[in-house]
């Protein structure tokens, strides 16, 4: 029998407690100051224009570069790639992407407005995806998430959360899963936003500098 059937024990056993979990992006200083007031809020089409809108105000993108990156990006229904992103916050469960450098977190790090204002412009537009490598500093932000709670909607955990507990035991590195929290999290559970120059960044010489 496979560890699946288990994962509503295993969420169980959370019931009362808080995970903590990393979100990974670049972000100005005027955003780090949003997150700790307002927390952190789901990917939709009002958060990506109200990023580029106040990105474009303060003089970080040129009238050109604003009106582009409000016509292309992954929030525009005739734009939209494969895969989810609005309704969602995404992180991971554990360091280990910082550690082992898994996964997409270092491009996370390096193109400012996370996948669904860079996705389609890193690659196809180099003037364009050099100006959104030059916004705002790498960023990891940690918040305590409640995947417990039976009256929300149930976050999707990849791998499971059992497989990640059973990993962790037997002792796999790295024992890791990406969570899509469904929900927005509050600003008080927001524990810390860290870039270089801070301790717990500076601890993973492998990640993004500038």
């Amino acid at each position: 029998m496979g560890l699946l059937p288990y994962e509503d024990t295993a969420l169980a056993l959370l019931d009362g407690h808080l995970v903590r979990a990393r979100h990974h992006t670049r972000l100005l200083d005027h955003e780090k100051e949003a997150i700790r007031a307002q927390g952190l809020r789901l990917l939709d089409a009002r958060l990506v224009n109200d990023r580029l809108d106040q990105a474009h105000k303060l003089g970080y993108l040129t009238e050109a570069e604003h009106r582009t990156l409000r016509t292309v990006n992954e929030t525009v229904p005739e734009q939209r790639g494969p895969g989810r992103r609005e309704d969602q916050v995404c992180l991971t469960l554990s360091a280990a992407p910082q550690t082992h450098e898994v996964g997409g977190i270092h491009r996370l790090l390096t193109y400012w407005g996370g996948e669904a204002i860079y996705w389609r412009h890193c690659e196809g537009s180099p003037a364009l995806a050099t100006k959104l490598r030059s916004l705002g500093v790498p960023s990891v932000v940690t918040a305590l998430l409640d995947l417990a709670t039976p009256d929300q909607e149930r976050p999707s955990i990849f791998p499971s959360l059992i497989h990640v507990f059973v990993g962790t035991a037997l002792g796999h590195d790295p024992a890791d899963a990406d969570v899509h929290y469904t929900s927005p999290i509050p600003p008080q559970r927001i524990e810390s936003i860290v870039s270089p120059g801070d301790v717990s960044y500076d601890q993973f010489p492998g990640l993004p500098r500038g």
